[in-house]
């Protein structure tokens, strides 16, 4: 059985499972940098229920980013405590990818579509990656910068995108034919158990002292104008 762990969005959750199996799974809406309040309670409460159906944890798998640099560290943070204090393997899950089969399992069977999972970057940019319909990744993590000049899609058939940061696409390109899925798709833990749990058959373990998640941008700090100090 694994543990998943999400946090790349506001959305924080945490579940159980094994194979494609969902067991149990958790999840709330948490502020920006209130991951740290939401995670470790939801987490406790999966062990704890776990241990009561004498399930036996196998590994940890954390979402590996893009998305909130604040986000990610917490899960990570926690992800690596529990591999130490038990013993256990650590599984990086890209959360793209995610998003991706997210997006996939929503498409009517028999459809062929481009899928762009998008999450927000801050202002009018994006983290991305592009997949087909099968799942099959046809390119890295990027970030982008999103201009009315230039659609993130260019010439893909059927282009969908997904995610939080597809909210921004909305009315952008206005000659140019794509679907906005972004009313509750945001990255779950829950969905991430088929993709840990195949990572986990092919051995596709991370070093829990020296992993890092994939920020993809430099975590740059904000200062609120009332907290500078004049001098």
């Amino acid at each position: 059985m694994i543990l998943c762990i999400e946090t790349s969005t506001t959305m924080c959750s945490a579940a159980l499972g094994r194979g494609a199996e969902v067991l149990a799974t958790r999840s709330i809406e948490a502020p920006e940098g209130g991951h740290a309040a939401a995670l470790a309670p939801m987490v406790d409460e999966l062990i704890r229920w776990a241990k009561a159906e004498g399930h036996q944890l196998s590994a940890i798998a954390v979402s590996a980013g893009p998305g909130s640099y604040t986000g990610l560290r917490i899960g990570a943070s926690l992800a690596k405590g529990l591999c130490l204090g038990y013993q256990l393997p650590l599984l990086a899950v890209d959360t793209l990818e995610l998003l991706a089969h997210q997006g996939i399992s929503a498409l009517p069977e028999g459809q062929e579509a481009t899928i762009f999972p998008l999450l927000d970057a801050r202002r009018m940019e994006v983290y991305a990656a592009r997949f087909d319909s099968q799942g099959k990744r046809l390119s890295e993590d990027y970030a982008a910068v999103l201009d009315e000049e230039h659609p993130l899609f260019e010439d893909a058939p059927h282009p969908i995108l997904v995610g939080n940061g597809a909210t921004k696409t909305r009315g952008l390109w206005p000659q140019s034919s794509y679907e906005v899925w972004d009313e509750g798709f945001a990255p779950q833990a829950s969905a991430m158990i088929p993709l840990a749990s195949q990572a986990f058959e092919r051995g596709d373990f991370v070093d829990t002292a020296y992993w890092t998640p994939n920020y993809l941008k430099d975590y740059v700090a904000v200062i609120a104008k009332n907290k500078v100090l004049n001098r």
